[in-house]
């Protein structure tokens, strides 16, 4: 594995950043890594919006970038007026014009949907992509006062499919859901809703940990059931990450090994929080590899401070350690290992790569079947579509 100047710059020329505009949520699910901020109403200001917007777009016009997307990422978006998305939407105008196109993403919990809601989505004036947080199965939508919002979720759910307004869909596989992975799938794939499990492994507190996380076993099995209901599926729809795991199966047995994960080219996806300060992935909130404060300083500044340096170098070391001795490498990027939070890496160290499990299932099933010949077929004609631009719930 190369080592990385400290002054490369990214080869991507596409960026996602996750605007942290708000945490204050009207839900109290307990898995919730940002749960003891829930009750916080304080809200990223335009002029700080204004601020982060001038030092991405300077970033990214002077190094060409394709595109850039916002996933606006508050606990529960549709909380905030409505006009002041129109404000971002005039922010964004202004700044970028037509310098650098833009797109933005907007995750709800669905339990808020008035009539203006459905217009301003059905409009696309500001969202271009929608995913909704929803479990189906489980007890963990609940408001502040413990009750299930399940009922108010499925009409609201039903009065999006009745407008025709696209969508996707996140579950989280924590300890609730755990028994209903299976059911959950067959929900979405039934309504032809593209869909992501989302494994309780983020940062979170001890307690939360105790109550909601997965053992490494329990945490295979549940991905590998959720293959085998697609694998069985008339409609089989996309569902992440197994789509992503099936991607690197199919690799695999085509023999591709050229597909690595370098944090420092490749990364794309960065954490903005309140205060406008910005993280990666698996560093999400750890003051020491807090990268930059994206309302003071270039995002340049951001790419190239020491922060993220020695997130970089852990994730070199982590690959080195777990990415260079398996069989998938090359065909699975390394991007779980690269980016793993806390959780995941103590996950790593005690038990090993999941991702490295549900390959050799999805392998071992695929050729069991012989259907390697149809998928490496199917893969070749995936290869010349146009893909559309990629929703992070």
């Amino acid at each position: 594995m190369p080592e990385l100047g400290v002054n490369s710059m990214p080869e991507r020329r596409v960026a996602q950043f996750v605007m942290k505009i708000s945490k204050y949520c009207n839900l109290r699910c307990t898995y919730c890594y940002e749960y003891r901020e829930l009750g916080n109403k304080e809200r990223m200001s335009l002029n700080t919006i204004s601020q982060i917007f001038e030092h991405i777009i300077a970033y990214a016009e002077a190094n060409r970038y394709e595109s850039v997307s916002f996933v606006w990422d508050e606990r529960e978006p549709f909380l905030i007026p409505l006009d002041y998305y129109d404000a971002i939407g005039q922010l964004q105008r202004d700044i970028f014009a037509d310098k650098v196109t833009t797109w933005n993403v907007v995750q709800t919990n669905l339990t808020v949907l008035t009539d203006r809601h459905i217009e301003f989505l059905k409009s696309q004036k500001f969202f271009s992509g929608i995913g909704i947080s929803f479990d189906v199965h489980g007890n963990q939508r609940v408001d502040s006062h413990g009750r299930l919002k399940t009922e108010i979720v499925l009409k609201n759910l039903q009065k999006m499919i009745d407008h025709q307004i696209g969508f996707g869909a996140i579950s989280v596989l924590a300890r609730n859901t755990l028994p209903h992975v299976r059911q959950i799938y067959r929900f979405y794939d039934q309504l032809g809703i593209e869909s992501r499990f989302l494994p309780f492994y983020l940062n979170a507190f001890d307690e939360q940990i105790t109550e909601h996380g997965l053992t490494y076993d329990e945490l295979v099995a549940a991905l590998k059931s959720i293959f085998d209901e697609w694998m069985t599926s008339e409609r089989a729809t996309p569902v992440d990450p197994i789509d992503e795991y099936i991607g690197y199966a199919i690799a695999y047995i085509a023999g591709r090994r050229d597909n690595h994960y370098y944090k420092e080219l490749d990364e794309y996806v960065f954490l903005v929080d309140l205060d406008g300060g910005v993280y990666g992935q698996g560093e999400a909130y750890a003051g020491e590899y807090k990268y930059g404060d994206l309302v003071h300083e270039g995002f340049g500044t951001i790419l190239t401070s020491q922060s993220r340096r020695r997130a970089i170098e852990h994730t070199q070391h982590r690959q080195m350690e777990y990415c260079k001795k398996c069989p998938y490498f090359g065909a699975c990027p390394g991007f779980f290992v690269g980016d793993a939070s806390p959780q995941q890496q103590r996950l790593l160290a005690e038990c090993g790569c999941p991702v490295k499990a549900i390959i050799g299932h999805i392998v071992t099933t695929l050729e069991e079947n012989n259907l390697s010949d149809l998928v490496l077929t199917h893969a070749a004609r995936r290869q010349h579509k146009n893909t559309a631009l990629p929703m992070s719930l």
